[in-house]
């Protein structure tokens, strides 16, 4: 011991000499591996080869400018414009480019996409490498939304009813407020005056000339960065981008890019408001501080400081929602960047009606213990070792970080934040560096910097309810008072110096071992029954992930238990282990990277859960504990409840949730076992009833399956089994799943739920029925769905221009009875209900009678495949293919690796026999949200 402690003094004293010798003046490098320059005409690139995923590279354009750089007339217009980048360029007349893309299998949405905010406007792309002409047409693609856009007058009338639904989508109490406090928050800036989404009356009517005025002043090289990232040479590539954007022509005379302030004021600002449609009530305090650009090595050392901060106030405020009767549903506070040149310390609070005022006072009294008391050294020691363990797990995974994180870093990098990209090798020997230095007088300053009076900002949003009283502004000036007049206590820090297992347990061997071949993985069992699955991968250095699950679940009981076994797995998860409440417990484990949580859903219970190399023993501790010694603690029931109460008090008054509860009871033929939760449901909780499910669904392991896929060493892994899983009690009992036969009913019923004042609609229309659950069946039904995705995104959003999003989503069970549905749904004016409800059976009777075109099917199948090539490369994947075979399949993997024939092996005839099956017009459900009367 006297060795190790002079150990540990040793190192402290080098870390600490080594950051006495750190320049932190010194400028922060840029990662050698990326790069970086500028070319002639201003225009700025990031090139980087990665290899993650394989076969890929994400593509970005960059476009330092955005909504706040609108002149009054041209309100929408930067959103405008980007949505103009897929409806024409030089290159790719109309909707070309989007054909084109999807030619290739990639998907509109998830790999070709754009957004646009205050500061900027974010064009991004994934191509596959399979040939290089992939590679040259995606850097043409961003070549033409540079510089090449063709802004038809054609395009852009057609385009502004699209864009109308998406702001029709958008209305809601929680936009309608935002309006009101938004001016209010950013007083005396632009800000206040340019949403994104603009005016309406702009959108509709503005002369083209406007729109290509502001792409004309903005879209030019000085404000736009190129980023590629991916599986490719990188010198080349760098020549690739020097060429061809070199050839982008910087305007003569410019017009001069102005950067807006958000100006400061020395007075509190508060603003009030309620809705009635609002679902509960929301608090935001705001201090606002000028951005603050990381250019050094001592910023970087500040930053390490503030994350450190940020993650004690937190757990601090996460302790309170554990409390019996909570001052708040969730609580936190954080310093981070807030908008433009403005970051801002911002601490929010969730409230129950009626205790506004207790919520936003308990989030500030701990601003104000910290201002005075500062965090202890106990706590500061186990952050430390917490954001250390995390760093270094980064660290650990450097040569399978994703090509898209990559090129979100370096867009960050270009835009008004600047954010240092020095690289994950660096940044882990700062933080080796800089830590053991990093004292508690200097983290606890923090709180006196960022918490003044001065740029302070208040904001309530409530519902508007009878009979439930809301502060007004003068009572928040009062409770602000008050808050600093509060006597406050010091924090007290209880923690726990003792082991986490009070006894290891004997454990049992493994008496039986299976090769399952065609997936590389193997099957343990051991002699209490249990199995346990292990597929060893390299996809990432340290990562395990975990599932498992025995068949049962809820439907093992009544009525009368319903909501208690629903809440079994909730009140499991947050109550703690063994002696330890959940509190404690946290503390006790800050220092190690893992998760695990318990579910009980209809069929089913077990865990899902993650872990670190070295600390999946950790993870295994807790299994053996859940089973062991599961803890039920009656003050988290409380708590779980009461926070569930508060969010569902005012649910009824949101038109969205009187739509879902609708189409749930109606997909369910109202049985009360799919009941939609309410206040009133709460009360069939019950605490002993929660106890005993919980202890008779985690206490047998002769019926579990246990599966864990990641860098896994089965020599070191296989004794840690044998005596975690090994020791759990078994008492060989085999339990079944009931069929609780929740069925969706015959025939065709249609609903309309008149709720809510905003103008708009949300339709839902679902076909269902019996299904024959093979392998076949379930490609065609996928890929069918992906045909009338894109055949409705082009009819009824591209040439009817009368919603935003439309899609159709499938999916199928062979558990408890093999059933299909296919889940239509969009948005629209709702005058427009019943004309489109019709054009979208047009289309699905068109596919019944001809079936896709050839070139619909190979793009449906291209999209597949693609998707499939990479998904294969990820744990999560082979972790749902090992535990979805062993529940559909009873672990047969004879038939695995099929996937790509059963894909090419699809035909237009057998697409048209599908959409003939699954779409049947005597058998559907309609659902639709429309304006109350």
């Amino acid at each position: 011991m006297r060795i190790i402690t002079s150990l540990i003094f040793l190192l402290s004293v080098f870390f600490v000499t080594a950051q006495n010798d750190v320049d932190l003046n010194a400028p922060l490098p840029e990662d050698p591996q990326v790069s970086k320059g500028v070319l002639e005409n201003g225009m700025t690139y990031y090139v980087r080869a990665n290899d993650n995923p394989e076969n890929r590279a994400e593509l970005f354009l960059v476009v330092r400018a955005g909504s706040v750089d609108e002149d009054d007339d041209q309100q929408g217009l930067a959103h405008f414009a980007e949505h103009m980048a897929f409806n024409g360029t030089e290159n790719f007349p109309k909707h070309e480019l989007i054909n084109y893309f999807e030619s290739i299998g990639m998907e509109f949405g998830p790999e070709i996409n754009a957004y646009t905010s205050f500061d900027e406007t974010v064009y991004m792309l994934k191509v596959p490498l399979d040939t290089m002409e992939y590679m040259e047409q995606g850097l043409q693609v961003l070549y033409d939304w540079a510089s090449q856009i063709t802004d038809s007058d054609e395009e852009i009338n057609n385009e502004r009813g699209i864009i109308h639904e998406e702001w029709r989508g958008s209305k809601s109490a929680e936009e309608r407020m935002q309006k009101q406090w938004w001016p209010v928050f950013l007083k005396d800036s632009k800000y206040a005056e340019r949403f994104p989404i603009g005016k309406m009356e702009i959108v509709d009517n503005c002369p083209p000339e406007a729109l290509r005025r502001y792409r004309n002043d903005w879209y030019r090289p000085d404000l736009q960065a190129v980023i590629v990232v991916g599986d490719f040479d990188q010198d080349e590539m760098v020549q690739k981008v020097k060429q061809k954007f070199s050839q982008i022509q910087m305007p003569e005379n410019p017009r001069e890019k102005e950067y807006y302030e958000i100006p400061d004021h020395k007075e509190t600002l508060v603003k009030v408001v309620t809705d009635k449609e609002a679902r509960y009530p929301l608090a935001y305090v705001m201090y606002k501080h000028d951005l603050e650009i990381s250019n050094t090595v001592g910023d970087y050392r500040n930053m390490i400081l503030e994350n450190l901060y940020n993650a004690m106030i937190n757990n601090r405020l996460a302790e309170k929602t554990q409390q019996a009767d909570p001052p708040f549903i969730m609580g936190q506070s954080s310093y981070d960047e807030l908008i433009g040149p403005k970051s801002a310390y911002l601490s929010i609070a969730v409230t129950q009606n009626g205790k506004i005022e207790d919520g936003i006072k308990a989030v500030l009294l701990e601003n104000e213990r910290v201002k005075k008391f500062g965090f202890t050294q106990t706590e500061l020691e186990r952050q430390k070792t917490a954001l250390l363990n995390y760093i270094e797990k980064s660290y650990n995974e450097r040569e399978n970080q994703k090509s898209i994180n990559y090129a979100e870093e370096y867009k960050r990098n270009f835009l008004l934040t600047k954010e240092p990209f020095p690289g994950i090798e660096k940044e882990f020997e700062y933080f080796k560096t800089f830590m053991p230095g990093i004292t508690l007088e200097e983290v606890n300053e923090l709180a006196n910097q960022w918490i003044k009076k001065e740029n302070r900002v208040v904001i309530v949003t409530a519902p508007e309810i009878e009979g439930v009283d809301v502060p007004t502004e003068e009572d928040i000036f009062a409770l602000l008072d008050e808050v600093e007049k509060t006597e406050i206590e010091e924090y007290d820090d209880a923690v726990a110096d003792v082991p986490l297992l009070a006894e290891e347990p004997a454990g049992n061997p493994v008496v039986a071992e299976k090769q399952l071949e065609n997936v590389d993985a193997v099957e343990w069992t051991l002699q209490n029954g249990a199995r346990v699955i292990i597929k060893p991968t390299d996809f990432k250095d340290d990562e395990i992930l975990f599932n498992a699950w025995s068949p049962g679940g809820n439907s093992l009981y009544g009525l009368k238990d319903d909501i208690s076994a629903d809440f079994t797995a909730d009140i499991l998860g947050m109550s703690g282990i063994a002696d330890f409440d959940n509190i404690t417990l946290d503390k006790m484990l800050s220092d190690k990277v893992f998760s695990i949580s318990p579910f009980v859903n209809q069929l089913r219970e077990g865990f899902n859960g993650s872990s670190s190399v070295k600390d999946v023993e950790t993870l295994l501790q807790m299994v053996y504990l859940y089973f062991t010694q599961p803890r039920f603690d009656e003050t988290s029931y409380k708590s779980y409840l009461t926070r569930l109460a508060g969010v569902l008090e005012n649910k009824s008054a949101s038109p969205e949730s009187a739509f879902q509860d609708t189409l749930q009871v109606t997909m369910a033929g109202y049985n009360k076992r799919a009941r939609p939760m309410t206040t009133e449901l709460l009360k069939e909780a019950d605490f002993e009833r929660i106890k005993e499910i919980g202890k008779e669904r985690f206490k047998n392991a002769s019926d579990f399956v246990f599966f864990f896929v990641g860098n896994i060493n089965p020599e070191t892994f296989k004794p840690l089994a044998e005596k975690y899983i090994g020791g759990i009690p078994a008492s060989g009992e085999i339990e079944k799943w009931k069929n609780l036969h929740i069925e969706t009913p015959d025939g065709v019923i249609e609903k309309v739920v008149k709720k809510g004042q905003d103008q708009k609609s949300i339709q839902y229309i679902v076909f269902h029925g019996d299904f024959d659950y093979n392998s076949k069946n379930r490609v065609e039904l996928d890929a069918m769905g992906r045909i009338l995705s894109t055949r409705l995104l082009e009819v009824i959003r591209e040439e009817k221009s009368s919603v935003y999003s439309i899609g159709a989503s499938p999916s199928s069970s062979k558990y408890p009875d093999e059933e299909y549905s296919v889940a239509i749904y969009y948005g629209t004016d709702p005058e427009k209900l019943p004309e489109l409800k019709q054009a979208v059976f047009d289309e699905i009777k068109k596919f019944a009678e001809n079936g896709p075109s050839k070139e619909e099917l190979d793009k449906a199948k291209e999209k597949m495949l693609r998707e499939r090539e990479t998904a294969e490369k990820e744990n999560s994947f082979w972790l749902s293919i090992l535990s979805n075979t062993y529940y559909l399949k009873d672990g047969d993997f004879t038939k695995y690796g099929t996937y790509k024939e059963l894909v090419d092996a699809m035909t237009i005839d057998s697409l048209k026999n599908a959409f003939q099956r699954y779409f049947n017009f005597d058998n559907y459900i309609s659902v639709a949200l429309a304006p109350a009367e």
